[in-house]
């Protein structure tokens, strides 16, 4: 009885690496191609080169150069954002609360709201800034 063997050597192209390649550049794209929303509220902004796109549930303190502070547009008292904030973050759970504050506002007045915002049980927070013009 003759057995056939086969006397060409099979070749494979293991596509592995190249999935593994295709999902890196999947999620770097996925990653880079945010796109920066503020809203239309008269603050001057400092600037910077990066920034990250603002989720779904936000909200937005604005600390004026006068002193005033204002939550999603509703004027209130410093005194009164911690009970603000928490009672927002009852409402929805995954509450990112981000912080424009204009370019004037004392570096202690913003570290206060950021420990107030973090006491108020917030894990996430951003700081606004406005996107500086490339320079070629």
């Amino acid at each position: 009885m003759k057995i056939k063997r086969e006397s060409g050597v099979k070749t494979a192209i293991d596509m592995t690496p190249m999935i593994d390649v295709v999902f890196q550049l999947l999620t770097f794209f996925m990653i880079t191609s945010t796109v920066i929303k503020t809203s239309a509220i008269n603050v001057d902004l400092p600037s910077a080169s990066t920034s990250d796109a603002a989720p779904n549930r936000v909200a937005v303190i604005t600390l004026y150069k006068d002193g005033s502070v204002k939550l999603n547009d509703l004027s209130i008292d410093f005194n009164d954002l911690g009970i603000q904030i928490a009672t927002l973050k009852t409402n929805s759970s995954e509450l990112v609360v981000t912080i424009q504050g204009d370019k004037s506002v004392p570096y202690d007045r913003i570290i206060q709201t950021m420990d107030i915002v973090r006491f108020s049980g917030v894990k996430k927070m951003s700081l606004a800034t406005l996107l500086k013009e490339s320079q070629p």
